[in-house]
């Protein structure tokens, strides 16, 4: 209803004030009179609907009745409590029943099971000496409902910035710690070349190696929740792997009894060994701390199908997927500890622990092509369910002899911009018997290839450079010479940009930090094949 409608209909109450009262019911006198003949109930845009003093319908539009979805002999004698959800405002609802000036409140009604809201402009009025109130609205129920998704889509979409700057940031660090963690390694092998076991500084240098390897490790974890990808992926049997971490894992949490049930023929995966078994590693700890006076462990595999409809919220391919399922008979989660188990640094009641364990197990999953969920209610244990992509690849074997230092006369130009690993892998490199050239930067690294190109047997050049990356500096040397050899290696993972440029033709991929004997076998396996 407009301004001037609103007016000319206060002014109408008001000279009707002046009217003698006649003795008829109320509803009849408020029919019979000649105000109610001016209010808007034939207005087809507006809702309009009377209340009597005690709250009932006493009048409906056709608009008013559409949206209580009755007809008028159903809505009159009706309360508004009849109609109005039970958790709207009390103060609203008392606004429009007993408002002595015009004003405007929003009330949600629930109709048949559905939720509506209604924005009513409120005018108390008196048609001689009854007093009712005339209530004009719109139904607002679509708007409010579209803000409140605006509302929801914009605090996702806060969490999922926040978020990616924590992803990235731990992409960073693991980064820059990979190199430190390569530097240190570096020259402790390197002190130990000239070193026997008699030595006294024999054992704290291997201990140092193990530091190194722990450090690694947590990496891993690291890089995992920041999606940073697999590694070095292999067709595999993941009963085997589960086998391996189980093994571990019983060792030292004697008070928990482990029960197995495999799938037979189970599906080959395609994944990283050592982050799936971390990633179950992480689920058996978190039972433990679910079970601190002990209990029981169950891990099954399955081979499953999943279909369109059970994957699309998700956002990975239906087809084969091989199953995992990890069973506590713990103390169990709430809904709201369950719906954040998965963030990072989450503490939960029971533990009292903050840490990357579930978090980094949720991006590995994810980083796989796979799907992560957990099932849970309070004092009914924990179930964690998921599920990776088979694969029709065989089940690689491990390579016999992979412990033992491989060696060779070539010339090897090695990349990378920072200073300490320059140094460390050079001479590593030289004490298998390489000639080095080396290169702090990608457009040093195309000077140098140029210079030597017929000496160079192959490039070991890192992925992540200022001014020049590892890929363009790689294009362009491959312009130099279409069949250059060459090994990428990286902090990050062989996912993403670095699968891109094994694409391109880059020989082989070796992650940060590695040990002597993977950068030998990966040294040989680039230089041999033909």
């Amino acid at each position: 209803m407009t301004d001037n409608a609103q007016k000319k209909l206060e002014q109408d109450v008001e000279d009707s004030d002046k009217a003698p009262v006649e003795p008829k019911g109320t509803e009849e006198t408020l029919r019979g009179s000649e105000v109610m003949h001016r209010l808007p109930l034939k207005d087809p845009l507006a809702l309009v609907v009377l209340l009597d003093q005690s709250g009932r319908y006493i009048s409906a539009n056709k608009a008013a009745l559409e949206f209580f979805e009755c007809d008028l002999v159903g809505l009159l004698g009706k309360k508004v409590l009849d109609f109005t959800a039970r958790d709207s405002l009390k103060q609203q609802q008392e606004k429009l029943l007993f408002c002595t000036t015009p004003c405007t409140v929003e009330i949600d009604f629930l109709i048949r099971g559905k939720r509506k809201r209604l924005l009513l402009n409120v005018v108390p009025s008196t048609v001689l000496g009854i007093k009712f109130v005339c209530a004009i609205g719109h139904d607002i129920s679509e708007h409010k409902r579209i803000e409140r998704e605006k509302k929801k889509l914009a605090v996702q979409f806060r969490e999922d910035e926040k978020m990616e700057a924590v992803r990235i940031l731990a992409r960073g660090i693991a980064h820059k710690f990979n190199n430190i963690l390569q530097g240190i390694y570096g020259y402790a092998f390197l002190m130990l070349m000239n070193i026997d076991a008699s030595h006294p500084h024999f054992e704290k240098l291997k201990e140092i190696e193990s530091f190194v390897k722990d450090g690694a490790d947590f990496n891993k974890l690291l890089l995992g929740f920041a999606r940073g990808g697999k590694y070095e992926v292999k067709a595999t049997d993941l009963n085997e792997i589960i086998d391996k971490s189980l093994e571990m894992f019983s060792d030292a949490k004697r008070e928990i009894r482990i029960h197995r049930k495999y799938q037979k023929d189970i599906w080959t995966v395609e994944v990283d060994q050592g982050q799936i078994a971390q990633v179950l590693l992480s689920l058996c700890l978190n039972a433990w701390q679910a079970m601190p006076g002990g209990g029981e462990l169950y891990l099954q595999t399955k081979n499953v199908t999943l279909d369109e409809g059970y994957v699309k919220p998700f956002n990975v391919k239906p087809g084969n997927y091989v199953k995992i399922s990890v069973t506590d008979t713990g103390v169990g989660m709430d809904e709201s500890t369950r719906q954040r188990i998965f963030e990072l640094f989450f503490t939960t009641k029971v533990t009292g622990r903050a840490g990357l364990g579930l978090a980094s197990a949720y991006g590995i999953i994810n980083s796989h092509g796979g799907i992560m969920t957990v099932h849970s209610k309070k004092g009914e244990g924990a179930t964690f369910y998921m599920y990776l992509p088979a694969s029709k690849k065989e089940v690689t074997k491990e390579r016999e002899g992979a412990g033992e230092i491989m060696k060779g006369t070539e010339t090897v130009l090695l990349v990378d911009d920072d200073e300490t690993i320059i140094v460390v892998a050079g001479q590593i490199m030289e004490s298998m018997g390489y000639k080095v050239l080396l290169a702090r930067s990608g457009k040093e690294a195309i000077k140098v290839y140029k210079k030597n190109k017929d000496k160079i047997d192959m490039v070991v050049l890192d992925m992540v450079m200022p001014e020049m990356s590892g890929g363009e500096a790689y294009d362009r040397i491959k312009e130099i010479n279409p069949n250059v050899k060459a090994l990428l290696a990286s902090g990050y993972s062989m996912d993403g940009q670095a699968q891109e440029i094994l694409e391109r033709g880059c020989n082989s991929f070796i992650q940060k930090p590695f040990n002597i004997e993977q950068l030998s076998h990966k040294l040989r396996e680039v230089l041999d094949k033909k």
